[in-house]
């Protein structure tokens, strides 16, 4: 029998059991229903890693997190393509690691960073061609590993030359200018090549890099003078005599030069400063007229056979006429076929060897043409034989003697 006491005591703890066993019911109800819900919010995810495929179960939201749970880690050289990535639904996440390739080539390494998968790959991403015939150490479909060398033999090439040194490359598909990014040459504005960049690269081709640069320079640079001429009455006409030499000036020059290739390839003036002004030459000429011939024209003939136009020469004179005795007959027939006869104006002959027919000269300020030859005593420089149209006896009586001659004109 329970008494009232008891009674009491039962139904006070009776109640906290019962509330306590309903609190654990909720709190494993609760429980329960989060990991029903961690579970039911993972999802897969494709992650591809340098072309090898794996899948990963996640409830990240996040790639980064994605990857991390996976534990793949994220350089930042790295290439990390999520656009097939959907957070909660799943979809392929891509990264592709950068790596070190070498190229060993005409027995030169070089090094080119690459994020291909596989070696055919790696070398259409450097640009490199490969033909049938070439060798090559690995097969094109191997993996492409960080650090690894790969070795080609081809017959087929081409070259660049740079800055003082040539390279070749295996490539001979494509362009100059893609010959120029493979060999990593950086152009200036100006910098061009021969090829062109746009000419297609044939095997053997040569290419070189002509570097354009600019570089002001001053230098001092002479001026040149004038000559200014004076008429003197006393001086015969043809004839000049230098009355006070000229000088030269300074100029100071400032030139932006133009290199290719480290050769001047042209200038532009910048600027220019006088620094010495030039003094303009003196030359006296003669107005006075020559007694004798006056149709005197230039034919252009500077020297002949070391005789000089307007040299002076010491001569010795004789005179002849048109006689037999003179001439060996009296045809009056000269050596450039001019007729002479005694009697006739004084026509202003002369004979001799050293010039050539038609020649003109001035013997003591009167004018002269050769017109004939003579003996072998005409032969030396200087000596003449005047033509005397007025007989043996008047030969006879204006004689030898020595004379100054002066060469107007050579020839015709």
């Amino acid at each position: 029998m329970i008494n009232q006491a008891e009674a009491k005591g039962f139904k006070r703890y009776g109640k906290a059991i019962l509330l306590a066993a309903i609190t654990l019911i909720i709190a494993l109800g609760i429980v329960s229903a989060n990991v029903f819900a961690d579970f039911s919010a993972q999802y897969d995810v494709e992650i591809i890693v340098d072309g090898v495929s794996s899948t990963v179960s996640t409830n990240q939201t996040q790639a980064v997190e994605v990857l991390e749970q996976a534990n793949i880690t994220v350089d930042d050289s790295d290439k990390l393509d999520v656009s097939g990535f959907n957070a909660g639904e799943g979809g392929v996440i891509i990264l592709d690691k950068q790596h070190d390739v070498n190229i060993e080539f005409d027995k030169t390494i070089n090094t080119y960073k690459v994020y291909a998968d596989t070696v055919g790959d790696a070398l259409g991403e450097i640009g490199l061609s490969v033909a049938d015939m070439d060798k090559i150490n690995y097969a094109l479909t191997d993996t492409v590993v960080d650090g690894m060398v790969i070795s080609i033999q081809t017959s087929k090439s081409v070259s660049i030359t740079v800055d003082g040194e040539t390279y070749k490359y295996a490539l001979y598909q494509g362009t100059v200018q893609d010959l120029v990014k493979l060999a990593k040459i950086e152009l200036g504005a100006e910098d061009y090549t021969e090829p062109a960049l746009t000419d297609a690269l044939e095997a053997g081709m040569e290419v070189t890099v002509y570097r354009v640069t600019y570089k002001e320079e001053t230098v001092s640079e002479k001026v040149s003078y004038g000559t200014v001429k004076q008429d003197d009455d006393t001086m015969y006409k043809g004839t000049s005599k230098v009355y006070a030499s000229g000088e030269y000036g300074e100029d100071e020059v400032t030139y932006k030069v133009k290199y290719v290739n480290g050769e001047a390839a042209g200038k532009t003036e910048l600027s220019r400063k006088n620094i010495t002004a030039p003094v303009d030459e003196i030359v006296y000429v003669g107005t006075k007229p020559y007694e004798g011939r006056a149709d005197i024209s230039s034919n252009g003939v500077e020297s002949y056979n070391g005789i000089s136009l307007g040299q002076v020469i010491s001569g010795r004179y004789t005179h002849y006429c048109a006689c037999a005795a003179c001439c060996g007959s009296n045809s009056g027939n000269t050596a450039s076929g001019i007729h002479v006869q005694n009697g006739m104006d004084d026509p202003y002959y002369v004979a001799c060897n050293w010039l050539p027919l038609g020649s003109v000269i001035s013997v003591d300020g009167t004018i002269y043409t050769v017109v004939d030859r003579g003996g072998s005593g005409l032969s030396s420089v200087g000596r003449i034989d005047i033509y005397t149209p007025a007989g043996h006896a008047e030969c006879y009586r204006l004689g030898t003697g020595g004379c100054t001659i002066e060469i107007v004109r050579l020839g015709w």
